[in-house]
């Protein structure tokens, strides 16, 4: 039977091994930003490319979300519903933060409810006092691609394209400032 001290020396030298070839990999040319998202993968956890879509806004806009990679402009896509009272407590938290983001970040609120139209979703909004950001009629394949199952869920996707933050939860003051100053860095 090998000695505990033996077996010990063993792990640590296979770790040290390990990590050294590690640090080497890491020290060689770290790609930047534009080349990790070139080698990134589609899918909806953080690191990936999100699903392409186009969308309509109530106010008529025309949106591909691939977009905003080519215009290197950060997006932050937010799902919600008019009935969600967590919705309604982000919105009135971001409603007066957001106006000062609303040059660096693009705010599209996708709604959820397939059985909610224009008429509603834009009153919505202008009863919130939600200007400057962007609201639109969910589409099945937009919420099936991002498998989006409870209110509040929000994706960060950055300049690079690349989804920088993805959860749900109503966020307070603090939170919101964090995503957004995290969005119009990135």
């Amino acid at each position: 039977m090998a000695k505990p001290s033996f077996i010990f020396s063993f792990i640590l030298l296979a770790l040290l091994i390990n990590s050294c070839s590690t640090l080497e990999i890491l020290n060689q040319n770290a790609p930047n930003a534009n080349a990790v998202a070139q080698q990134a993968s589609i899918g909806i956890d953080k690191g990936n490319i999100p699903p392409d879509f186009e969308i309509s806004t109530v106010d008529g806009r025309q949106y591909r979300l691939s977009q905003f990679k080519e215009e290197n402009k950060p997006i932050l896509l937010y799902f919600w519903a008019s009935w969600c009272p967590y919705c309604s407590q982000d919105f009135g938290v971001v409603r007066n933060i957001y106006p000062n983001y609303k040059d660096k970040v693009t705010f599209l609120a996708i709604d959820l409810d397939l059985n909610e139209d224009e008429e509603l979703i834009g009153k919505y909004k202008e009863t919130k006092g939600l200007d400057g950001i962007d609201f639109a009629v969910g589409r099945q394949n937009v919420l099936s691609d991002y498998a989006i199952r409870y209110t509040t869920t929000k994706y960060a996707i950055g300049k690079n394209g690349l989804i920088l933050y993805k959860g749900s939860g109503v966020f307070d003051e603090s939170q919101w400032r964090i995503l957004l100053d995290g969005l119009a860095d990135s």
